[in-house]
């Protein structure tokens, strides 16, 4: 076994340093859209004051300043990063400037089936602008409204069609941002009162697969309310369905506080919310069991292995292993169901997914064998490149035991970004090599 496990971890460094190559040829070559996102990957990964940073700031804001606004969109669309946190994306556009991008073209990419994958990204950016804590400094009020229009016309046009899991997801952002600054405002906003009725018109003719659709009635319900009470058990059991993460938030850990732990019935209901179509729903449910630790870890532990593997959607995912992580003493003995999950030819497991499940292991890795932590150790050093915040995680609570994967480490971090540099610099590498020789 020991030698399969050394084989496997040779195949995965040069897994590893295959994709390190093919990154930074793709890199080279990206050079379209008038340069900008070569320019921002420069500014992310260099240090704020050194001069490679100024000068990729200076000559990103002189290419920005004289691109013509039919340009704009396909440069901030390079600029988005899938792999990157939404404020780094945000970053990205406030670069642009107030209202950055022509509503025409936020229109026909919204409206574009075939859009990629950093259009997407582009799309969910721009509407988080909506937001009620949205800094009034990128998008105006007239700018907002026309984004509530537009998203209307959609919804309106695909009312009663059959509509993908991704763009239901794409939707779900895009109309929960929206609402939480005008889901209140109907009578004296015209864009909000024709958001709503849009909504409306979309879940009643939605079909049962639908989880789009299945979300909206409680959001209706939630703004005709106004603020949302969390006073009652059903209260609390309907803001689990809020289009307001925080709310949601509030509801599970006031439901994981005092209800879960208190009545068994109360219990069995939040359990059922595990397989509730809506993955808002599925993953506040999950978070309430992250909060009422004590909850029948024979039932609740094996439900949150099977949402995290298997389970649809990446808060879905990201909640259960927060709950596994939280239940991390009562997990311990689900080391190898999650790394035989992500050794499955079956199923591959998608980058935010294999984050999570290896979030979840190094929580659980200290108290493994041997053995395991070699098996570990594989799938971190396999998937450092799509899924860094795991495998780095991993690598960190190994400490000494993953000394093998420091070249590797060291090589990732040349490509990375300098916040991810600094987390190596000063956690991940310290914990692995001896005092004094974690220098990169």
């Amino acid at each position: 076994m020991m030698r399969q496990n050394v084989l496997s971890w040779t195949g995965a460094a040069a897994w590893l340093g295959w994709v390190l190559v093919a990154s930074a040829g793709g890199a080279a070559t990206g050079d379209a859209k008038e340069g900008v996102g070569d320019l921002w990957g420069q500014m992310r990964r260099a240090d704020v004051a050194s001069a490679e940073f100024k000068a990729a700031q200076w000559k990103l804001t002189a290419r920005i300043g004289t691109m013509p606004m039919t340009r704009r969109t396909a440069a901030a669309t390079a600029m988005m990063d899938r792999l990157a946190g939404p404020e780094v994306n945000a970053e990205a556009l406030r670069c642009f400037g107030t209202d950055p991008l022509p509503i025409t073209d936020i229109q026909r990419i919204l409206w574009d089936a075939r859009r990629g994958f950093s259009q997407r990204i582009l799309l969910k950016t721009y509407y988080s602008f909506c937001r009620a804590k949205a800094p009034a400094s990128i998008l105006t009020e007239t700018a907002r409204r026309q984004l509530v229009d537009v998203l209307a016309e959609r919804l309106d046009n695909l009312a009663g069609t059959k509509v993908s899991y991704g763009e239901q997801r794409l939707l779900t952002h895009l109309a929960s941002a929206v609402l939480s600054r005008y889901a209140h405002t109907s009578q004296t906003v015209p864009q909000a009162k024709g958001l709503i009725a849009a909504l409306a018109k979309y879940a009643d003719k939605a079909g049962k697969a639908d989880g789009f659709g299945a979300a909206i009635p409680a959001w209706l319900d939630l703004a005709q309310s106004g603020k949302t009470p969390l006073d009652t058990f059903g209260q609390a059991v309907q803001a689990l369905g809020h289009w307001d993460p925080l709310v949601r938030w509030r509801a599970a850990s006031q439901l994981g506080e005092r209800d879960v732990p208190a009545d068994d019935k109360a219990a069995r209901v939040v359990l059922s919310l595990l397989d509730d179509r809506r993955d808002e729903v599925r993953s506040a449910a999950a978070q309430v069991f992250a909060v009422a630790r004590d909850y029948r870890a024979d039932v609740v532990v094996p439900k949150m292995v099977e949402l995290l593997v298997r389970g649809r959607g990446v808060i879905v995912q990201a909640a259960a292993a927060e709950a596994l992580i939280a239940r991390s003493s009562q997990a311990q003995g689900q080391v190898d169901a999650l790394v035989a999950a992500m050794n499955d030819p079956a199923r591959v497991l998608g980058s935010s997914r294999t984050s999570q499940v290896l979030l979840v292991l190094s929580k659980l890795v200290g108290k493994a064998s041997l053995e395991q932590k070699e098996q570990v150790l594989v799938q971190a050093a396999r998937h450092m490149v799509r899924s860094p915040d795991g495998a780095l995680a991993v690598m960190q609570a190994l400490g000494p035991q993953a000394a093998r994967a420091v070249p590797g480490i060291r090589e990732y971090r040349a490509t990375t970004d300098r916040f991810r540099r600094i987390h190596i610099d000063r956690h991940v590498l310290p914990a692995i090599l001896p005092a004094g020789s974690a220098e990169p």
